[in-house]
């Protein structure tokens, strides 16, 4: 089958979403199918993608722009299935891999701890042009039959359900994935391992290391997990959490709040790793109390190794674990109380050990993989396929 999947920018280092794009095309391409990635931009040496409006993958094209190369360029060259992660109406399928535009400038706002400014984003979060263009884009999308939803998971189903009211038969669940195994080294797990350890002057044996990963810190909830760690430390004074921060987000914020909560020599911020699969061979439990997260990646490479997690319900990889089995769930980030308890949970070795236990028994590995991300597709791609086909 060809197939053209169409992205914003092409060019890994952005993210998560560029980062599955370039998995799915892999991973198709080992089963046989022809694909070509279509971008703005991207890598003029880039194998297998197409930039329709230049090469510099740090520019951003306006959309409108990018929508009419787009439309030069299928009507040009003929794809068996057009798979976009864009708002694009001449799509077969929409997979938005940010879930829902409505849906993340609501819980964008959210996220603010001031509720004066929560309040103030809330009311002007559709104010921003680009973000105001996209939305705009999903609504015509959602507003033709064509277009089937390919949702990454059951919350982003139901962002679609609840604010473009489309019928169940419009939206396609198939689950996110990442590519499993991950490439462990080894000694660089090892070198990991001290860095933490000497940064928190910590013993191993008598410290919990979670780790925490994400660029945008007070969307991922950063501060609330700061907070609980406070909370824990003051009531459970015996157990030691020690917290590793991955990620490029603005660090100064918190580690002024680190230090107000007494928490700064438990938390060591690492900053950009490439390689954030080295840090999660090390640590004890991967946490990540996001305020939205479609299908978070971080959680389900966690999984693929056997981690306990502790998450929020706004991530939609919680279809992949249950609470208390394989991890923790959390109803909102900002309730302290049973946060800390979440934590209590995960500082217990006895814990971790059954939920690590219970994530090999339940083949959480496999479920979370490209593999199985890529066979939900293959079936949408062939009934879309067989259904256009009879159409002709």
């Amino acid at each position: 089958m060809k197939i053209a999947l169409i992205i914003e920018r092409f060019d890994i280092a952005l993210g998560g979403a560029e980062r599955s794009v370039s998995q799915i095309a892999e991973h198709l391409r080992s089963t046989g199918h022809e694909v070509t990635i279509l971008a703005s931009v991207g890598p003029a040496e880039a194998k297998g993608v197409k930039a329709l409006c230049g090469h510099q993958t740090r520019e951003r094209i306006p959309f409108s722009q990018y929508r009419a190369a787009l439309e030069t360029h299928l009507k040009q060259t003929a794809y068996d299935i057009v798979h976009s992660t864009l708002p694009y109406s001449g799509a077969d399928l929409y997979q938005p891999r940010g879930g829902s535009y409505v849906e993340t400038a609501l819980r964008s706002a959210t996220a603010y701890s001031n509720p004066l400014v929560s309040l103030f984003k809330r009311a002007t979060g559709f104010a921003n042009a680009k973000r105001r263009q996209y939305l705009h884009a999903e609504r015509d999308v959602c507003s033709t039959e064509k277009v089937v939803i390919a949702a990454l998971s059951n919350y982003v189903k139901s962002q679609f359900l609840k604010h473009y009211h489309l019928s169940e038969e419009r939206i396609a669940l198939t689950p996110g994935g990442v590519k499993t195994p991950l490439p462990i080294d080894p000694t660089q797990v090892e070198r990991c391992e001290r860095e933490i350890l000497t940064a928190l002057d910590a013993d191993r044996s008598h410290t919990t290391l979670l780790l925490f990963a994400a660029n945008n810190f007070r969307l991922k909830g950063l501060h609330d997990l700061l907070c609980a760690m406070s909370v824990f430390k003051q009531q459970i004074s015996s157990d030691r959490l020690g917290l590793i921060v991955a990620g490029t987000g603005k660090q100064p914020p918190y580690h002024r709040l680190a230090k107000r909560l007494g928490i700064a020599k438990d938390v060591y911020f690492v900053g950009y790793t490439n390689a954030i699969e080295n840090y999660l061979a090390m640590c004890d439990a991967a946490v990540l109390p996001t305020y939205y997260d479609p299908c978070s990646r971080f959680i389900l490479e966690a999984l693929s190794l056997d981690k306990p997690v502790l998450t929020t319900r706004y991530n939609g990889a919680t279809d992949f674990y249950r609470h208390l089995r394989h991890g923790i769930i959390l109803d909102e980030p900002y309730r302290i109380e049973p946060f800390v308890h979440g934590l209590a949970a995960l500082s217990r070795p006895e814990n971790r050990q059954d939920m690590a236990e219970a994530i090999r028994q339940d083949g959480l590995m496999q479920a979370v993989s490209i593999e199985n991300h890529c066979a939900a597709l293959i079936r949408l791609y062939n009934t879309l396929y067989n259904q256009k086909q009879k159409i002709l």
